[in-house]
C-alpha cells in the first residue's frame, strides 16, 4: 500500500473518530510575512522542582504574553535541538520534542489573543529559523469560540498553541499503525510545553476538547495535516 493510500485510510479513521466530514479547503499557505523571534537564554530551573510545580492552569491574568516569553516557550519546547546530516539533507533539523524516526511531522501554530508586539491572529512557528509566519491577522476570538469545547479558555488564555501532525510525512515511511504513534509524538511535545512554561513562570493547560474541523479551518490546514492538541498559555492569575 502506498503512502498516499495509507494517509487516506488514516484520515478516514480520524474523521470517523471525530464524527466529522473533511474540513473546508481553506489552506492559508506559507505566510504573508516572517517575524523573527528574539534570541533568549534557556530558563534556569531544577528539573525535579519544575516537575513538582507542574500544574494545569484554568485561570489566567488579563495581560499580554511577552514576546521573549513566547520565544523561549517555543524555542525550548518545540524548537530545534540540533542539525544533522539525514534524509539526504546536510542540515536536517531534529527537534527538542523528538519524533519516531526523526520525521519532520510536528507543526506548532500560535493563535494570539493578546501578546506583546504581535497583532491578534494566526501564526505558524518555523523552528529551523525561529520565526513566526503570519497566516492571518483577523481577530481569532470568534473562531476560537467554535474550536474550544470549554469556551471559558477563549477569554482567559493570552495565546493558544495548536499542535498538528503531517500524516503524509508519517505514512511515507510507516504503516497505518503509526496513526497511534503520531499522537505519542504530540504528547512528548505537550510535556515539553508544560515543563518549559513552568520553568518560565507561565500558566498553561493542555486541552484535548476541541472541534477538529473548526480548528483545522482556523489554521488553514491542508487535508493530510490534522490537529492533535491545544495548549492554552498566559500569565498566572
Amino acid at each position: 500500500m502506498s503512502g498516499r493510500e495509507t494517509t487516506e485510510r488514516a484520515l478516514a479513521v480520524h474523521r470517523l473518530l471525530n464524527s466529522q466530514r473533511p474540513p473546508p479547503a481553506r489552506v492559508l499557505g506559507n505566510g504573508r510575512r516572517r517575524l523573527p523571534l528574539p534570541d533568549v537564554h534557556p530558563p534556569r530551573a531544577d528539573l525535579v522542582a519544575t516537575l513538582a510545580r507542574r500544574r494545569s492552569a484554568y485561570a489566567y491574568a488579563e495581560r499580554d504574553l511577552e514576546l521573549t516569553a513566547l520565544s523561549a516557550l517555543l524555542r525550548f519546547s518545540v524548537g530545534v535541538q540540533r542539525f544533522v546530516p539525514a534524509f539526504g539533507v546536510a542540515d536536517y533539523p531534529l527537534g527538542m520534542a523528538p519524533t519516531a524516526g526523526g520525521l519532520d511531522l510536528l507543526r506548532t501554530y500560535v493563535v494570539v489573543r493578546r501578546a506583546e508586539q504581535l497583532v491578534p491572529g494566526v501564526y505558524r512557528y518555523e523552528p529551523a529559523t525561529h520565526e513566526l509566519a503570519e497566516l492571518g491577522d483577523t481577530d481569532p476570538v470568534p473562531a476560537l469560540e467554535k474550536v474550544y469545547l470549554q469556551p471559558e479558555f477563549v477569554p482567559r488564555a493570552a495565546v493558544s498553541l495548536a499542535l498538528t501532525v503531517r500524516l503524509d510525512v508519517a505514512f511515507d515511511k510507516y504503516p497505518l499503525r503509526h496513526y497511534r504513534t503520531v499522537h505519542v509524538d504530540s504528547g512528548v511535545a505537550v510535556q515539553n510545553l508544560y515543563l518549559v512554561a513552568t520553568a518560565l513562570g507561565l500558566a498553561g493547560c493542555a486541552v484535548s476538547g476541541f472541534d477538529d474541523a473548526a480548528l483545522g479551518d482556523l489554521l488553514g490546514l491542508p487535508e493530510p495535516e490534522i490537529p492533535t492538541m491545544l495548549f492554552a498559555v498566559g500569565h498566572a492569575e
